[in-house]
């Protein structure tokens, strides 16, 4: 057994208890945090840290600085937006994420949502919640032009479950797999072309400099009327300002998973009855948390063994 110091920051970790037994197996000397933690408590608690399981805790210069033994930093997903990375590569820090391991239940959330929102599901059972035995007719996602925009392991997920519907898939990402959308029928177009021709578009890029905003006023102008807008990347890839004055513009529906500000509790947006709105929930099944807690150890066993 690996004596090596471990600080499980995520609590979606901490609190499941079969990887909890699982990393016990390899690690005797375990620091597992079970809730939201403050900037000050995770700098005193990382001090002799040598390994830490990361979730979406800001992991910036000063927390690094602090982190005097730290080696690895296993990422509890793949988001790396909360760490400062070339403060890492200086302490020379290994990072590990978790790669595929929850695109699975992206992508099967991206298609749930498009059915709902299609087949007006929800906004039926609010009426029926508040008794109102009214019907909303809604529409299939059967033969429609779906957009993916980043076709990474994710965007390659939801396009292999849309096969099945006919959907027109139609992709946009800055390095294209030819062979891929060669094999799936992938139409590779450029946004303003998604924007403007897709019935529903579903956004899976990272956050970085240039996906900040990626979606905002110039590309809602263009985005059209009804079309289904998912987000389960990063909030800050749509200006959230200018989607809320859209919205009062022209019909767009909406299912979002992710914010700017996270937790978000209230917001005038929660009242479209149209649109799904969800607390960054993409990626966490109970199967997809299984697989990256194990990839998580697998990557701290190889690091100190």
């Amino acid at each position: 057994m690996l004596n090596n110091k471990i600080f499980v920051i995520e609590p979606k970790f901490s609190n499941n208890l079969i990887l909890k037994k699982e990393l016990r197996r390899y690690f005797k000397n375990i620091d597992f945090n079970y809730k939201n933690i403050s900037k000050p408590n995770l700098i005193k608690r990382i001090e002799n840290a040598e390994g830490v399981i990361l979730g979406l805790q800001p992991f910036d210069k000063e927390v690094i600085s602090n982190a005097k033994k730290l080696k690895i930093i296993a990422k509890f997903g793949v988001g790396m937006d909360n760490v400062d990375i070339p403060q890492c590569l200086k302490k020379n820090i290994t990072i590990k994420r978790a790669i595929n391991c929850n695109a699975l239940s992206v992508a099967e959330m991206v298609i749930a949502n498009s059915i709902n929102i299609q087949r007006n599901i929800n906004k039926n059972y609010i009426n029926l919640k508040n008794k109102y035995w009214r019907n909303f007719d809604g529409g299939e996602i059967y033969q429609k032009k779906f957009g993916i925009i980043g076709l990474g392991s994710t965007g390659k997920e939801v396009a292999k479950r849309l096969k099945p519907f006919g959907c027109q898939i139609l992709i946009n990402d800055i390095k294209v797999d030819r062979k891929f959308c060669l094999k799936n029928k992938l139409r590779s177009v450029s946004l303003k072309t998604i924007l403007k021709e897709s019935d529903i578009i579903s956004l899976h890029v990272p956050l970085t400099k240039k996906t900040f905003n990626m979606i905002s006023s110039k590309e809602l102008k263009i985005i059209k009327k009804d079309c289904i807008l998912i987000n389960t990347s990063r909030g800050d890839v749509i200006n959230f300002p200018e989607l809320k004055k859209s919205l009062r513009k022209k019909k767009i529906r909406l299912a979002i998973d992710v914010f700017p500000t996270e937790p978000l509790h209230k917001d005038s947006i929660f009242k479209n009855d149209e649109s799904i709105f969800t607390p960054h929930i993409g990626g966490t099944t109970l199967e997809s948390k299984l697989r990256i807690g194990r990839k998580n150890i697998q990557d701290l066993k190889e690091k100190f063994n």
